[in-house]
């Protein structure tokens, strides 16, 4: 599903157990889907990368 969708749907949800959202609260709805893949993917990235070794610098001379 694509961020769009997920949104719609949030909104769908929310409205058909009796709220009314206003733009402004759809647009915050959005956002929070779009910031929620962003940090997702990021994770991912991070999990994957390879464990960081620390590498002692040489001395200056």
């Amino acid at each position: 599903m694509t961020p769009r969708e997920i949104g719609l749907l949030a909104i769908a949800k929310l409205e058909h157990d009796g709220h009314q959202l206003t733009p402004a609260d759809q647009r915050e709805i959005e956002r929070t889907v779009n910031a929620d893949i962003v940090r997702r993917t990021k994770f991912r990235d991070m999990m994957r990368a390879p464990a960081y070794q620390w590498k002692k610098p040489a001395p200056r001379r």
